[in-house]
């Protein structure tokens, strides 16, 4: 079987491994689909030490079952979380799985963007009525939930997002849902193709107003709202934090998912500001993974559209090219998915 791995910067190793052979407890998946998500972008820019497999916002259909899976058969269309919680440790116990530190991952030795998988029956979820391409945005759709939920958005509250990617775009519907009056999008500045159709799929997932980044958000938001937000999702880098803080009302809360590392990975904040403003920093980091009942069935009825957002397909023995594509400036790109 074919798995594919990378390093910075943007060195690829499409390798010949072993099929794996589901042990006790264990399901093999044949692999349908797999979106490439700006972690793996980010791994291929920043990585140069060691290989990392590639891929983890997949699809796939169970090949094999070892013993003792009772909930799966062969042919069962599935979605793979790539981190599951252990479910024994105390934090899980105790009801607080989301921060259970003995993190079950395939991530570490096979590659989502391959032939198959093995991975545990607890990390898999059964899915219909969706296509293998609309099942690999459960994924990152649950990013877009977790982020979303970390802000915990008041009924008619003003709603700012950082950040035009796929779950920036899909936050937008999903603070909608959450009952927001209005939303602000801050995306790249309209320079090239890729970044103008991107803030046109954030003005149709529900953005009000989208703002590209070389004009003055805080101003623009100031100036719609008069007197600021009263949530911020942050699902760019993180050195757009101080920009958000800034168009926070008075005990705004702001969510972030965003990552860097090395150069931006610090950010100065003015703390008596944000002391005085009673503002809240709240870290999303969605691993292990949850709300994949929930994505599932936003995708399955339509609540969050699909068909703009997959914009490029790509087999994978042509996985230069569908990474070319998800970095290109003057195509205009939404998700890129790579199917074996």
């Amino acid at each position: 079987m074919r798995a594919l791995w990378g390093k910075a910067p943007f060195q690829f190793d499409l390798r010949e491994v072993p099929t794996p052979t589901p042990n006790v407890g264990e399901v093999l998946v044949r692999v349908t689909g797999c979106g490439i998500c700006g972690t793996d972008l980010h791994f291929l820019r920043v990585m140069n030490h060691e290989w990392t497999p590639l891929g983890h916002e997949l699809s796939g259909c169970v090949e094999e079952v070892g013993a003792g899976v009772s909930r799966l058969q062969s042919g069962d269309s599935v979605i793979i979380e790539n981190n599951s919680s252990c479910n024994v440790c105390d934090a899980c116990k105790n009801g607080e799985s989301r921060y259970c530190r003995d993190i079950w991952t395939y991530m570490n030795d096979q590659a989502g963007i391959g032939d198959y998988v093995c991975v545990p029956e607890i990390s898999l979820q059964k899915y219909s009525n969706l296509t293998s391409r609309q099942a690999c945005l459960a994924e990152p759709l649950t990013v877009a939930i977790d982020v979303t939920l970390r802000a915990d958005i008041p009924l008619n509250g003003e709603v700012a997002i950082w950040g035009a990617g796929p779950i920036g775009i899909m936050a937008c519907q999903i603070a909608k849902l959450r009952g927001a009056r209005r939303v602000f999008l801050v995306g790249s500045p309209r320079d090239n193709p890729r970044n103008r159709f991107r803030l046109e799929l954030a003005h149709e997932y529900g953005a009000d107003l989208t703002i590209s980044g070389d004009e003055d958000a805080v101003d623009e938001i100031m100036r719609a709202t008069g007197d600021g937000v009263d949530r911020v999702l942050v699902t760019a880098p993180p050195n757009a934090i101080p920009e958000a803080l800034r168009v926070c009302r008075f005990g705004g809360i702001v969510a972030l998912i965003g990552l860097e590392e090395r150069a931006g990975e610090t950010v100065m904040l003015d703390i008596n500001a944000f002391h005085f403003q009673k503002l809240q920093l709240r870290a999303s980091h969605a691993i292990p993974n949850h709300y994949f009942p929930i994505a599932l069935d936003l995708l399955a009825r339509r609540v969050i559209n699909t068909d703009r957002l997959i914009t490029h397909t790509f087999h994978l023995n042509d996985f230069q090219r569908a990474f070319e594509t998800a970095t290109e400036p003057d195509e205009r790109v939404g998700k890129v998915m790579i199917e074996p």
